[in-house]
């Protein structure tokens, strides 16, 4: 029989069933073995003397436990006291926090974590395993007590430990994993150079829910001990099927951008990572109504993702990081998709000027925190084909028609002059000058995008880039008299990281950036050297066009 607990609760289950009586015994008349079933109920009643009292101590005990109780498998000693009972199921209860639990995944050889039921919140109610265990015998009606005393002389009763499972242990466990584990489903992809399809993956989440459930199940199972957990995976699709990829038309070029780079020197390895970029970008199919993120798209900067270490700009200043160039990607895309009419909805400016594509255009893009959105706003999906030649990037996109023709206008609003950081180096000598970094003007630009659409429509966008001033950083040798320097734009004094030199005296006011080629023409004998990653500002970014236009 089962005995419920006294709370209601039905969880925990007290197993007291008393298996059939053997054959023998069976043969007894009904009525005779109700008979001595009354005879011992009436002894019981009745209180006589003798054999009632034996009977009573037999069927009714009066003890803290009944006599033969098991408690998750251990025997409680008869006569003990509750400390004892309290110690028995605490040393069981330690046991159990202790078992070790495997979490695997369907299609993986290896377990994901190897752990404990403790690690992962499983906890045992010992004061309430405790009331169960003394309370077994102690309810019901007399004949139910006596027939309860009887199945736990013979070892039928195990109480099993009261479990249960904090979630707020649990979770951030599995949480863990599940960031690890999950994937996002890739959708089809064309290539567009070798007219073949790249197969869709499917997505696949770990639900933390079920696999609870599973680890609670495991936690009152007292075989558990190393037996593995498998963590249920939902797998979803991904919104673009090789199916679908059939029945596209891509015969109109929608918009299009190129920009240029070098490969030459120490940008060998930018330009391999812009090609690894284009690469993860060329054939993404974009389908109506569809929120694209470049970050999402191209994936971590990181070496296993294909990126190599190369020059970029971090806080103001160019740095050797993993992933330099990405940035010309993602700004020769976002000019693509600016031309096409699509809706940017988060995109920011780089801190300086680029060379490679007109203030306004560009976006600069950090992994994980700063990215390029955007969306697709026609009712027709949108194909990137993105492709490297030699120095060349080229991004098109394309679809069945082209529905816009898009004006790009820029207006150079106010412009604030760069201040110059001089740094003592020992490890120069004589008048030899390290160009750590270039100086180049901030400048405030008013972009406008102008949209025609095949319907008649029109309609025109502005918003504000600030291009804050990029600080001159120059390395000189220790004592240097840094009124040998060119003179700033506007006659700005330095910040001076020299130990206290005297800020310099300029030797002629310039209303114009200064760049090494007029440093290499100077008559005090001052040799200028880039450092690595420096490069001459071109004239775009050190005097920009006041207005422009361009159309696509």
């Amino acid at each position: 029989m089962h005995f419920p607990n006294p709370d209601g609760r039905s969880r925990v289950h007290v197993q007291t069933d008393v298996p059939a009586q053997p054959a023998a015994r069976t043969e007894v008349p009904r009525a005779r073995r109700w008979g001595l079933r009354v005879a011992i109920v009436a002894v019981l009643l009745t209180g006589a003397a003798g054999a009632s009292a034996a009977l009573r101590v037999r069927y009714l005990p009066d003890a803290l436990v009944l006599p033969g109780v098991i408690v998750d498998g251990e025997r409680i000693p008869n006569g003990a006291d509750a400390a004892k009972v309290r110690a028995i199921i605490e040393t069981h209860a330690a046991a159990l926090a202790a078992r070790k639990v495997l979490l695997v995944m369907s299609g993986k050889a290896e377990p994901v974590a190897e752990t404990t039921l403790g690690a992962l919140g499983v906890r045992v109610d010992v004061d309430e395993t405790m009331r169960i265990a003394t309370r077994i015998g102690k309810v019901g009606d007399v004949l139910t007590r006596a027939e309860t005393a009887k199945a736990a002389r013979k070892g039928r009763i195990d109480v099993p430990l009261r479990v249960a499972l904090d979630r707020d242990v649990a979770v951030p466990v599995l949480e863990k994993i599940k960031e690890a584990e999950d994937t996002q489903p890739v959708s089809a992809r064309l290539d567009l150079e070798k007219h073949a399809t790249i197969a869709e993956k499917e997505g696949r989440y770990i639900d933390i829910d079920a696999t609870i459930a599973k680890i609670e199940a495991r936690a009152r199972d007292p075989e558990s001990n190393g037996i593995a957990v498998e963590m249920p995976v939902v797998l979803f699709a991904p919104r673009v099927s090789s199916a679908f990829l059939k029945s596209l038309d891509i015969s109109t070029v929608v918009a299009e951008y190129e920009t240029f780079f070098s490969r030459g020197g120490d940008q060998k390895k930018r330009g391999k990572n812009i090609d690894n970029a284009a690469q993860k970008l060329d054939g993404l199919v974009m389908s109506p109504g569809e929120l694209v993120s470049f970050n999402d798209v191209v994936g971590e900067r990181s070496e296993a993702n294909g990126f190599q270490k190369s020059w970029e700009i971090f806080k103001g200043e160019m740095v050797e990081g993993v992933g330099g160039g990405t940035c010309q990607v993602a700004s020769t895309f976002h000019a693509a998709v600016f031309f096409a009419g699509f809706d940017v909805l988060e995109r920011l400016p780089h801190s300086r000027p680029s060379a490679y594509i007109p203030m306004g255009l560009d976006s600069t893009v950090v992994y994980p925190a700063v990215d390029l959105k955007v969306r697709n706003p026609y009712d027709f999906p949108i194909v990137v084909h993105a492709k490297t030649e030699g120095g060349k990037l080229h991004i098109e996109l394309l679809g069945k028609t082209h529905p816009v023709d898009t004006r790009f206008g820029r207006e150079l609003v106010s412009t604030a002059s760069y201040k110059r950081k001089v740094v003592e180096d020992a490890a120069l000598s004589g008048k030899k000058v390290l160009v750590k970094q270039h100086g180049i003007n901030g400048f405030r630009i008013k972009r406008s995008r102008v949209l025609k659409y095949a319907d008649g429509r029109r309609k025109t966008e502005t918003s504000t880039d600030f291009y804050p001033p990029t600080t001159e950083i120059y390395h000189v040798p220790v004592g240097f008299d840094v009124s040998l320097l060119p003179a700033l734009p506007g006659g700005d004094g330095e910040d001076s990281d020299s130990g206290g030199a005297p800020a310099a005296t300029p030797v002629a006011a310039r209303a114009s950036a200064t760049t090494c080629a007029d440093c290499n023409n100077s008559t005090d004998g001052v040799e200028f050297v880039n450092g690595p990653g420096a490069h001459t500002p071109t004239n775009a970014q050190v005097n920009p066009q006041k207005t422009m236009w361009m159309n696509r």
